[in-house]
Parts: structure tokens; C-alpha cells; sequence
């Protein structure tokens, strides 16, 4: 096996939804896989697209985004290593559902639709792993739209906040009352914007006022650190 094929093997195996093949099915599936790079704002694929592949991030990050014909976009989610994405179109053979964005340089790997079937097929771990990710897909969407129905875009701001801290906390035992728990957004606020569905000028004064409440910290114009039970306490 050589170097390339090697290193495919070694991003695989961090996913969770791959690492149940084991070693020799690994391999086997690195071997139709290849290796893509992209620079910071290129288009991965477009909503609409057709669906040749499942993408695995190896390096840095992609947004999914959708956009209104009046050209305002959404973010639908951020993704990071080693996250995977792309299966929709796998799965049903439909268009994309959604635009892939490079939001720096970023490294994926693409496993394409033949492979991937043929795994739902001979792996049952492979296919609930699948599964999985679809279902809770399917529960963002949703929750995003009782979100932009049910909460004001404060109250999103800080479920989205939250969320981060609940992702970005260890297990550590009991925290200080006020604790700040460290976050790693690496986003910009016009990002942030489009997760929550407002402006950049609304969310900029909300981070403001959650700032000097001291609800959260920042270095610079990034959010660095959420204090969770501050935020609950401004309700």
C-alpha cells in the first residue's frame, strides 16, 4: 500500500462512521477513494449538483449553506474533522440539497457512490452508523425550524452558545459557579449571522450585550468562552 493510500486509510479510520470496517476493510474501500484539496471560499459542490460522492473532512472546514432567490444565504451547519457529508445524494440519487463551501484551505476525501452502497449492502455497522447521521440531520432541521419560529433571535444566539459550550465541556467533575467554558467557533460573526437567520448588525449587538453581561468572552471580534449559566440567568 503506499503512502497515499496509507494516509486515506489512517482518516478513515478517525471517523466513527468507518472505523467499524477494520483494518482489511479499510483498505480495500481507500482504494477507490482520492484525495482533494480546495482554497478558501471554493465551491466544493452546489445545491442542485448531481451526487457522485460522500465527502470526508481530513483538514479544515466546510460550510453548507442554501440560498433564497433573493440571494440571501442561510448557513445550515459548519463542519469540521471528521465530520462527513454529502450522503443525501448518495443515498436517494437526487440532486444536492444544499452549497459546500471551503471556509479556509481545506483537505476532504471523496468516497464515491459505488463504494458507498455497496457498504449499506455488506456492513450493518457502516449502515446504522449511516443511519445515524441522517436522523440527526433530519432533528437539526427541525429544531432550526421551530428555532426561527418559537425563539427571538437572542434566544438563539444564546441556544447556539449553549450548544457550543455543551460540546466544547469535558467531563470533569463540578465546575465553579460563573465558570467560562472554553469555545473554538473559529467563525465570524457574518457566519454566526447566518446560522441564527439574522443580520450581522443584529447578532454583532447581541454578542455585544452577552459581552459586557458578561455571559461570554471574546479576543478580538472572537468568541473564545461561554459562561452557560450566566446566559440562563439573563431569561
Amino acid at each position: 500500500m503506499n503512502a497515499d493510500a496509507t494516509a486515506v486509510v489512517r482518516e478513515l479510520a478517525r471517523s466513527p462512521l468507518f472505523a467499524s470496517l477494520g483494518p482489511p476493510g479499510l483498505q480495500r474501500l481507500a482504494g477507490e477513494c482520492h484525495v482533494r484539496r480546495f482554497a478558501k471560499q471554493a465551491v466544493i459542490f452546489s445545491r442542485g449538483d448531481p451526487g457522485r460522492s460522500m465527502l470526508l473532512t481530513v483538514a479544515g472546514s466546510v460550510a453548507l449553506s442554501v440560498a433564497s432567490a433573493e440571494g440571501t444565504e442561510v448557513v445550515l451547519a459548519v463542519l469540521r474533522p471528521p465530520a462527513v457529508f454529502g450522503e443525501l445524494a448518495i443515498i436517494d440519487g437526487g440532486p444536492r440539497v444544499a452549497t459546500a463551501t471551503a471556509r479556509e484551505p481545506t483537505v476532504l476525501v471523496t468516497i464515491p457512490r459505488p463504494a458507498v452502497m455497496d457498504l449499506l449492502e455488506r456492513e450493518p455497522g457502516f449502515a446504522l452508523g449511516l443511519l445515524r447521521i441522517v436522523v440527526r440531520l433530519v432533528r437539526s432541521a427541525d429544531d432550526r425550524a421551530a428555532d426561527l419560529v418559537l425563539l427571538s433571535l437572542q434566544a438563539r444566539v444564546e441556544k447556539f452558545l449553549t450548544d457550543a459550550a455543551s460540546a466544547s465541556q469535558r467531563d470533569d467533575g463540578p465546575r465553579p459557579s460563573g465558570f467560562a467554558v472554553p469555545v473554538d467557533l473559529r467563525m465570524t460573526q457574518t457566519d454566526l449571522a447566518r446560522l441564527v437567520g439574522g443580520s450581522r448588525q443584529q447578532v454583532n449587538r447581541i454578542v455585544l450585550l452577552l459581552e459586557e453581561r458578561g455571559a461570554i468572552e471574546r479576543s478580538g471580534t472572537r468568541i473564545v468562552a461561554v459562561r452557560p449559566e450566566r446566559l440562563m440567568a439573563l431569561h
